[in-house]
C-alpha cells in the first residue's frame, strides 16, 4: 500500500511539473506599418497575421519603447516592461507623455494566453521616431510673382521655412528664401525651389498623393528625385526637403487667382532628416 501511495506522489509531482496541457506556443511579432507623432506622443499600428491572431494560445500584444534600441533587441521578451498596463487585443496603440526632445525606438512583441513574451520582429527590429520635432507656422499668405510681367520683383512671394519669414524678390533672386509661389498663367500656381532662380536655397519639392496626410509624419516611401517645383490647387498636400536636410510638409488651403496669392500652412522638422520609419536597431 505504501508502494502504491509514493507511487501516486510521485505521478502527482511529475504532472505539475510539465503541465496538463502542455507548452504554450510563443508567436511570431507583427511588424509596425505606422507611426503618427504628435507633440508628446505616438501612435503605432501593426500588420495582424491571422495564422497568428487565429492560434489557441494567441492572447494579444505588448509594447516597449526605449531611447536605446540596443536594449530591445533581446529574444526574451520576458525581461522588457511593456507601456500598455493591460495586453493589447487591437492593432494600434498610443503611446503619451514622451518629450519632443528625444529620439525614442518602438518595439511591439505578441503575448500568449499563459502571458509568455515571443521575441521581435526580424524583418523590423524597432521603429525609431521623435513625438513630431516642428513647429507649425499657421496660415500664411504667399502673392503670386506673375510671370512674363517685368520688373521681376514681386513682394511678399517666397518663404523661409525655418524662420517662418516671408521674403521679396529682389532682382529675380531668392537667396535667403527655400521656395517662392509662382504663376504659371492665369490658372495655374506652383510653389518652386528658390534654386530656380539666382542664389537660391536648394529645395525638393513633391506633391503627394491621398495615401498620405497632414496628421503623419510616415513619408519613408517618398521619392524627391531632382523635383524642385510642384503645380498647387486647394487642399494639396507638399513634401520638401531642404539644403540642410530638414523636411516640411505643407498643406495648400487656397489658390487664389484673383487677388494672387496662395494661403498655406507648414510643419517644418527642426531636426534633419527626419522622418525615419525603417528596419534598424
Amino acid at each position: 500500500m505504501k508502494r502504491i501511495m509514493f507511487g501516486l506522489v510521485a505521478l502527482v509531482a511529475m504532472v505539475g511539473l510539465i503541465g496538463c496541457g502542455g507548452e504554450k506556443e510563443k508567436l511570431a511579432a507583427p511588424e509596425i506599418i505606422g507611426v503618427v507623432a504628435d507633440s508628446n506622443s505616438v501612435t503605432l499600428t501593426w500588420k495582424e497575421d491571422t495564422t497568428v491572431t487565429n492560434h489557441a494560445d494567441f492572447q494579444g500584444y505588448n509594447v516597449y519603447y526605449s531611447t536605446d534600441s540596443a536594449s530591445l533587441i533581446v529574444e526574451d521578451g520576458e525581461d522588457l516592461n511593456p507601456v500598455n498596463t493591460t495586453v493589447i487585443t487591437t492593432n494600434t496603440f498610443k503611446v503619451t507623455g514622451l518629450s519632443a526632445d528625444s529620439i525614442y525606438f518602438f518595439q511591439v512583441r505578441t503575448v500568449n494566453t499563459a502571458d509568455k513574451v515571443g521575441s521581435y520582429n526580424a524583418d523590423v527590429p524597432v521603429v525609431q521616431i521623435s513625438p513630431r520635432p516642428e513647429f507649425v507656422i499657421g496660415k500664411i499668405k504667399l502673392e503670386l510673382s506673375q510671370s512674363g510681367q517685368p520688373p521681376l520683383n514681386e513682394d511678399s512671394c517666397a518663404l523661409r521655412f525655418s524662420t517662418g519669414e516671408i521674403l521679396n524678390e529682389v532682382n529675380n533672386e531668392f537667396p535667403n528664401a527655400d521656395a517662392f509661389a509662382d504663376a504659371v498663367d492665369t490658372v495655374t500656381a506652383q510653389i518652386v525651389s528658390a534654386s530656380a532662380r539666382p542664389n537660391g536655397r536648394s529645395t525638393l519639392i513633391v506633391k503627394l498623393d491621398t495615401t498620405y496626410t497632414w496628421e503623419s509624419w510616415d513619408f519613408s516611401g517618398v521619392n524627391f528625385g531632382t523635383s524642385d517645383r510642384a503645380v498647387v490647387n486647394n487642399n494639396d498636400l507638399l513634401l520638401c526637403k531642404t539644403t540642410e536636410g530638414n523636411y516640411v510638409k505643407v498643406l495648400i488651403q487656397e489658390v487664389n487667382h484673383t487677388q494672387d496669392y496662395i494661403k498655406l500652412k507648414y510643419a517644418y522638422q527642426n531636426k534633419p532628416n527626419y522622418p525615419y520609419l525603417s528596419p534598424g536597431r
